[in-house]
């Protein structure tokens, strides 16, 4: 049960998302930049051969270290008054806004990794021909009380537009 409302502060994701977008950052470019590696090396002579290892490498390193730094430093999320608001990115700079009267259902996911690390990611689905909002990084203990006060939101939101629900779709 949701004993207190939450107040409209700015929030950081959990830290330990962090680890989650390091393992998935390295496994994903893993096959493209090895095989690019592999391709390289048969297909360039004398020095050049080692030149995309080498630039694979960087680009590994940095995703598993800087990246995943940077990627949270930019995340922050909040509970306005009218709108679940997400601001992230680090070479796109995205402020997006949820309001409430149009979200339809919100799931907490929870994949491998994300059970391992006790966190969950709430994905928000809306009355818009945008789709949908994920919040990442959530820990598994808050997760449901967000929810929770996102689905009280957003029922308070629909009763204040009645007059408005059938211009959201």
């Amino acid at each position: 049960m949701l004993t207190e409302r939450f107040d409209d502060r700015e929030r950081p994701l959990d830290p330990r998302v962090k680890i989650t977008w390091r393992i998935f950052g390295t496994l994903g470019w893993l096959f493209p930049l090895g095989g690019a590696s592999v391709l390289g090396y048969f297909l360039l002579d004398g020095p050049l051969r080692w030149l995309p290892l080498t630039v694979a490498l960087v680009v590994v390193v940095l995703s598993a270290t800087w990246y995943p730094g940077a990627r949270y430093r930019r995340w922050r999320w909040q509970l306005t008054d009218l709108a679940l608001e997400m601001r992230y990115g680090v070479i796109v700079h995205r402020h997006e806004a949820v309001p409430y009267f149009r979200v339809q259902q919100i799931d907490i996911e929870r994949g491998p990794v994300d059970r391992l690390l006790g966190l969950a990611t709430l994905q928000v689905t809306t009355a818009s021909a945008s789709g949908s909002g994920a919040l990442p990084g959530i820990s598994e203990e808050q997760a449901p009380l967000v929810r929770q006060e996102l689905l009280l939101r957003a029922a308070e939101a629909i009763g204040d537009h009645m007059g408005d629900v059938n211009d959201a779709v």
